[in-house]
């Protein structure tokens, strides 16, 4: 049976059977995949600590014919993110992008950049890049590469140039300037456009300009927030746990 090989970003893992892991991953070449680690978790077992989320790997797996899961014989650990685990607030962003990551992503399905998103935001986070901001910069890339994201240049119904504030439009679909908005619920200012732009023009490491405060990065991360559990039809469990 041939094995494939790829480099992938462990995602989460969960006991599986007596001996073994349910591991799901998100490979650079196919995207999602879930697979079985047989033998996991026997004590000095051969995966070591490669399976340990955000664990950067080269993983080696075989498919079985009319399973879904995959079969995982081996796994050498590229880049650890171990010690970004020991911050609790860390751990509760990173279950975060794990949960979108697998509930968005369709099974087995390249997509390339997201894979270089997710490896960018363990290097951002390892390099001390504040919490908030790594949270805003992944929700607007992630709903960028989904194909979520809104024009926010332009009102959604008259097109013209937004110029001062404007208005979330229901469908989430677009932005309302301040005459054709009837649903003044999720406001879009002005600052947050300006957020906006500067995270399609930089990496996530940059450092923002200091003049941003911390609420705002907050506000901005609950459009985004409103504009995922739209498309979602629910609240994600891990979305509960951020307070940034």
């Amino acid at each position: 049976m041939p094995i494939d090989q790829s480099e992938a970003i462990i995602l989460r893992t969960e006991n599986f059977a007596e001996q073994d892991k349910l591991v799901v991953f998100f490979s650079k070449e196919k995207g999602l995949v879930r697979g079985i680690a047989k033998g996991a978790r026997k004590f000095n077992n051969r995966f070591g600590s490669s399976l340990e989320p955000f664990s950067v790997v080269k993983i080696f797996y075989y498919e079985k014919e009319q399973s879904d899961l995959v079969t995982i014989s081996n796994c050498d650990l590229l880049e650890s993110a171990f010690d970004l685990f020991r911050n609790p607030k860390m751990a509760c962003l990173f279950s975060y992008i794990a949960e979108l990551t697998e509930k968005f992503s369709p099974y087995k399905t390249g997509e390339e950049k997201l894979f270089r998103l997710l490896h960018s935001l363990i290097k951002a986070a390892r390099g001390g890049q504040a919490l908030d901001v790594l949270a805003r910069y992944f929700e607007f890339w992630f709903l960028k590469i989904n194909g979520l994201l809104p024009d926010f240049q332009f009102c959604q119904k008259c097109r013209k140039p937004i110029g001062g504030a404007a208005w979330m439009e229901p469908q989430k679909d677009g932005i309302l300037c301040q005459k054709c908005a009837r649903e003044k619920k999720h406001e879009v200012t002005l600052l947050m456009r300006q957020v906006i732009k500067w995270m399609r023009k930089n990496p996530p490491e940059a450092s923002p300009p200091p003049e941003w405060s911390p609420g705002e990065w907050k506000q901005l991360g609950r459009l985004f927030q409103s504009i995922i559990t739209f498309h979602l039809e629910e609240t994600p469990r891990s979305l509960n746990l951020l307070d940034f």
